[in-house]
Formats: structure tokens, sequence, C-alpha cells
């Protein structure tokens, strides 16, 4: 990324950890403000590694002080053979009822688990505070006749863990109705409300837009389109930036609420090199609004965001103002989405490729009974303008905070005003 890159590395502290998983992690959601999930595992072979959804409680109990958050696992739920490798969870009510739909795609299945609330664990010195975590269904969400297979899985955000989608090895888009789904009999019984003919291939990444009317998804082969998600019309095939040649492809999707004033659809786009060359490899990120009227789309900012480096994960944050990128050396940047300012830059921070990026609350909700307390305390987040976590395949989470903008000291305001007027009497000296 150029001399100043170079610079960072040079100066590159010890990694932000906040804590490790068990197991091969490849998901990472926060769930509520205080916990965060990790998923992953050996899958079917029996090597002895764990599949495992396990919970994660945001503390500052026994922190490392440099950091002051660390991660303590308090739960852990088993997943059978099956080793999580896509999830999406949604709150079906108020934060402080701890109820949570999540949605887990093993192989060519979907399981749907429920949180039903909050538990203490038993622990022997001290109890935690974790999810009362249950399994509910499974379906099967992909039918390809040799290597069936879930790829991704999003919420619509505004259904409360209601409406979903899943994409995977068969090119098909199904939109999902959980409460169906949960009251049906046997796992053959449940059908999707929509299948979409998406893609020829797998369908690689999808996300729902904020409007919930549309959803745009990328193909295994680089091309995304955008869907009606109540017909399955296709309203667009979204066309390559102008800035890009033809030798990128779209990697991943994510929307956000910033067009809600002015009936757009916004979303950021991660492109990556089709070439893996190191000489030849950069990767950009590009911010789009789509119009469902006109069914027009174009895009405001296309910036490269890494040479030399492919995107591995993309995530924006609740509020829309920033974005995370993660990359397959292990880097990992937050930017500014209306300009794509870089706000941080840790490159190389984890030992291998970003698996899971989430930001995190900067208030944490009170879900106590006294009513007397303030309804809101600090997050995770709180005294910094956003705070990120990341996951990698070394199954480290690490913590990544962007600083306020510090305001000019007013001694150094003096100074630089001293130097003009000192430069300005020695200029005018010549004249007088």
């Amino acid at each position: 990324m150029g001399f100043a890159d170079f610079i960072e590395k040079r100066r590159k502290k010890n990694p932000p950890i906040i804590g490790n998983s068990g197991i091969p992690a490849y998901c990472l959601k926060k769930i509520g403000s205080r916990h965060i999930l990790l998923a992953g595992g050996g899958g079917a072979a029996k090597t002895g590694v764990k599949n495992e959804i396990e919970t994660h409680l945001l503390t500052t109990n026994l922190a490392n002080p440099e950091i002051g958050l660390r991660a303590e696992c308090v739960d852990k739920f088993n997943t059978d053979t099956f080793a999580t490798m896509n999830m999406d969870i949604a709150c079906v009510g108020e934060e402080q009822n701890g109820k949570y739909v999540i949605a887990a795609g093993h192989d060519q299945f979907c399981d749907l688990y429920i949180t039903r609330g909050y538990k203490l664990t038993d622990e022997e010195l001290e109890r935690r505070l974790a999810y009362d975590m249950s399994s509910m269904k499974r379906i099967r969400t992909d039918e390809h006749p040799n290597n069936s297979y879930q790829k991704c899985v999003r919420f619509d955000r505004n259904s409360r863990g209601r409406i979903f989608a899943t994409g995977g090895a068969d090119g098909n888009i199904r939109i999902w109705d959980a409460r169906v789904i949960l009251r049906s009999e046997s796992e053959n019984e449940a059908v999707p409300l929509i299948t979409i003919k998406a893609h020829k291939n797998d369908v690689d990444d999808l996300d729902f837009g904020f409007d919930s009317q549309t959803i745009i998804s990328i193909g295994s082969d680089g091309t995304s389109s955008i869907w009606c998600t109540k017909t399955g019309e296709k309203l667009l095939d979204l066309p390559f930036p102008s800035e890009l040649s033809k030798g990128f492809k779209m990697r991943s999707i994510r929307c956000t609420n910033l067009g809600a004033a002015s009936n757009n659809n916004v979303f950021v786009a991660a492109y990556n090199s089709i070439s893996r060359s190191s000489k030849d490899m950069a990767s950009y990120v590009a911010l789009w609004a789509f119009n469902m009227e006109r069914k027009a789309a174009r895009p405001f900012v296309v910036k490269i965001v890494a040479k030399g480096e492919a995107v591995s994960s993309l995530a924006v944050s609740d509020c829309g103002n920033f974005v995370a990128i993660g990359t397959m050396s292990g880097g990992v940047a937050v930017f500014d989405t209306h300009e794509f300012k870089r706000l941080l830059y840790s490159p190389e921070t984890h030992g291998i490729f970003v698996t899971g990026l989430e930001f995190v609350n900067t208030v944490a909700g009170n879900i106590s009974d006294d009513t007397s307390l303030s309804p809101v305390g600090p997050g995770a987040a709180s005294g910094y303008q956003t705070t990120v976590l990341s996951l990698s395949a070394d199954q480290s989470v690490q913590l990544h905070r962007v600083p306020f903008a510090k305001p000019t000291p007013f001694t150094e305001i003096l100074l630089i005003a001293s130097l003009i007027s000192l430069f300005l009497w020695y200029f005018l000296s010549f004249f007088i």
C-alpha cells in the first residue's frame, strides 16, 4: 500500500488479541451488546476437532491493561458432525429479553437455533452471563446434484428474524420464512417462499437491501444482480465501475442504511483482482446507490484499498458510516463509508487470512429488572469513533479501535500563527 504502509509495518505493535477460539472458527457474529458467537469446527472428519458454536462474553475482567477488554468463552453448543461455515443472527424482540434466531450453514443444510433468554453458567468460581440456546429445525437449502453446499445466509433486517435468504452451489437464492419452518413437522415440509435462479454456478454472497424489497447477489464468476424479493424478478445486472478493468471480480457485498432518506438502496461492494500475481493484485471498494423506481444503479465512490492484497471479508457498521475489510494476508482496515478515507490499518495483524469482521456497540442495554438503573451503559466501543472485531483462521479474535481525532492544541495554533506572521513580515520587508 505504499511507503506509508511500509512505515506502519515497521512500527507494528503486538496484535490486539482479546481471545481465542478453541476450534478452527470461520464465523464471527455479535449477539446483543455484550457477547459474540464464534462458529466452526473440523467437520465430519474424525480428527478429534469439535464442531461448535461458542459464546464469548466481552468483559473487562482480567483483561490485558493495554487493550482493556477480553473475550471470555462462557458457553459452547455442539453442532454434531457439521462445521458452521456461514452464519447470521437476528433479534426477535428487545435486546433485554435475550431472544435471537440463528441461521447456520452446515453443508447442504441450514440449521435454525433460538435463544430463549439469558442464563448464568455453572462455573465453580464465578457464574457468567450466557444465552439459553436450543436447536430447532434443519432445512435443506441447496440441491446441486454433485456438490450440494450452502455458501451464504442473511436475515432481512426489518423482519425481526422472520425472513432470511440462502445461496449455494446450485446457483439459486431461496427466501424463507423462519416462523413457517419452526412450525413445520419435518425437514421436507418446509419450502421456500420464493426460489430465484440467480447464477449459473455458486452464489458466493448476498444481502437484503434496507428497504427489504431487494436482494443483491454475487456469483462465483464475479457477476452481481439485484432481485425483487416479492416476485423474484431480476431488476438489474450490476455493471462494473468504469474505474476497474476487466481483470477484477466482485468479492463481497453489504448494504447500508445511508440511502433511506432518498429512497435509494446504498451498498458497499469489494472487488479483487482475478490475477493472483502479487505484481498485479489489487483490491477496490465501491459505494453504490440503486433506485428502485428507475431500476438504475451507479457508483458514487470507487477507491483502491489494497495493493498486492485480496479482500477476504467485508463488514459495514450498523450506523452505515464505517466499512471494515479483512485481507488474505491477515490485515484489517477501517474506512469512512462516505469517501473511503482510511481511518485504521493493521497490516498482517493476524497470522493468516481474516474470516470474519464485526462492529461492536458503543452502548450496552440494561438487562436488569431494576428499573432505577440507566437503560443503557457504555459498550465495548465506548469512547471511540468505532470498534471492530476480527477473526482469523489462526483462531484469534482481535479488537481494532478508531479513536476520535484529537483537536489541535492552542499552543500549536499560536506557533503556526507566529511562523506565518514572521514569514509575512520578512517577505513584506523587501517592499517597504
